[in-house]
């Protein structure tokens, strides 16, 4: 396995200490010193700078949803299909802990 190299690792600084006017600084030095294959990396990081602004910016993300909606998915699939969506969605509901099994 390749070391990293240090501008990688100052790369990797910045995005840690959430500094984006520091990122930026560091991918416009250093365009020169670099592979090809980093050359590309931060042309693509450069096109998308808005969006990496935003989430160094913020600390929200779509995590938990994606995973709400990954359970969702296995179940439908576990399942080979619901005949009744009132029981898929009690399913749904009760993996989640927003429901509870009822007992006789």
């Amino acid at each position: 396995m390749a070391t990293m190299t240090p501008f990688f690792k100052y790369v990797q600084h910045c995005i840690k200490i959430k500094d984006f006017e520091l990122l930026k600084k560091t991918l416009e030095n250093k365009q020169n010193i670099v592979s090809s294959y980093m050359k590309t990396a931060i042309k693509t990081i450069n096109k998308y700078i808005n969006y990496v602004e935003n989430t160094l910016k913020y600390d929200y993300n779509n995590g938990i949803l994606e995973g709400i909606n990954n359970k969702i998915k296995v179940i439908k699939r576990i399942s080979f299909g619901y005949r009744s969506f009132y029981h898929f969605r009690n399913r749904i509901f009760i993996t989640q802990n927003l429901a509870k099994i009822k007992t006789a």
